[in-house]
């Protein structure tokens, strides 16, 4: 059981002389139990770390950004946004998640090109990398055997975990690294766009790792009422597929993320505001541990508001996945061409008093 073989690793925590912070511990045992590639680690989580995309800006809108999609981060969010792009852009994220536990990274390139694969008017393409990693994860699966002594029967109790005060020096810390990597094309299609990105994901957990590979398809239509834009994602469409180097093998489930944003100038005073909203539905049985939920079907909400004055200074808010204080996420963004400089806040959405910051920056060129 995955449970069994976490549990040295909170009796170590708990053990040590050296006492961590309660909230680091909360969440090192949250991540290590999704990340844990043993014979029972939930599938319905596998390739997590992908999931809140790329990008400052982004974030600072809650994740609304389906039918936004029009800044190199769209290689995630909606890969059809590639087929309008009218030059070259560079886009580097650095986040900083729950306080410094976990850092993670999001390298996009986009350009359009002087081709199409289906013949329409315009196409883009573009590239990305997502990492995550997290440091100091104290791995005990060797001292089973000296834990396991009263008696021997291949569980570690609650008495037993005691023995890692004598042990500590033999502990093991092991970091997780994950990494995708993406290939993606965007066309305009008449009055569509349409876009795909292949993935390949690696992750890699102290001495264990798994390689996998999947694809999204995603359309965007503007202006398809008035100056309201749809656009829709299909993730993970082929059954993103992921081979553990233990044997264990696991299946990241398509998801389904439509979104609207309305996008409304004001010339007179020079300002712009859109406003987007997103639903990103999942078939994987995650229940209660998403927004709304019923039989396997879940869906998290995702809203958000942009405000720019003269196309330089950018003010968001929104809520990701959720309405409460700790779904607030918040951002700025500074504009002198050719940069752009983001910077968003994410609520704690554990209650662990950590909060998320994400900053990126691009150029044009």
């Amino acid at each position: 059981m995955l449970f069994e073989r976490v549990r040295p690793v909170v009796g170590r925590l708990v053990c040590s002389a050296r006492q961590p912070d309660i909230s680091h511990l909360a969440l090192l045992v949250v991540v290590f139990a999704l990340i844990f590639p043993g014979n029972a680690a939930a599938t319905k989580y596998a390739g997590a770390f992908m999931e809140n995309g790329g990008g400052a800006r982004a974030l600072g809108m809650g994740g609304a950004f389906t039918a936004v999609a029009d800044d190199p981060s769209t290689t995630f969010w909606n890969p059809a946004g590639l087929a309008t792009l009218s030059e070259r852009e560079l886009l580097l994220m650095h986040s900083e998640r729950f306080g410094d536990l976990i850092d993670r990274d999001f390298v996009a390139y986009t350009q359009p090109v002087n081709w199409s694969i289906f013949g329409g008017e315009q196409a883009g393409i573009g590239i990305s990398v997502i990492r995550l990693g997290v440091d100091d994860i104290p791995f005990t699966d060797h001292l089973w055997d000296q834990l396991d002594t009263n008696p021997r029967d291949g569980v570690v109790d609650d008495d037993e975990l005691r023995g890692l005060l004598t042990l500590q020096d033999q502990i093991e810390y092991k970091s997780d690294q994950e990494f995708a990597l993406m290939f993606s094309y965007g066309e305009q299609l008449g009055s569509w766009q349409a876009g795909a990105t292949i993935k390949f994901v690696r992750q890699s957990v102290g001495p264990y790792s798994s390689l996998g590979f999947g694809a999204d398809i995603a359309f965007l239509r503007p202006a398809i009422w008035k100056r309201l834009d749809f656009g829709i994602k299909f993730q993970d469409i082929t059954t993103t597929y992921l081979s553990w180097s233990t044997g264990r093998n696991e299946l990241i489930t398509p998801a389904v993320v439509p979104g609207l944003a309305w996008n409304q100038p004001l010339t007179d005073w020079n300002m712009n505001f859109v406003l987007a909203a997103s639903l990103e539905t999942r078939f994987d049985n995650r229940r209660d541990a998403d927004e709304y939920w019923g039989g396997s079907a879940s869906a998290n909400p995702h809203l958000g508001l942009e405000v720019g004055f003269s196309g330089k200074v950018f003010l968001r808010g929104g809520y990701d996945s959720g309405f409460s204080e700790g779904n607030l996420t918040a951002g700025v963004g500074f504009r002198i061409n050719p940069l752009t400089v983001d910077y968003a806040y994410a609520g704690d959405t554990l209650d662990i008093d950590e909060v998320t910051h994400r900053i990126s920056l691009s150029v044009r060129f």
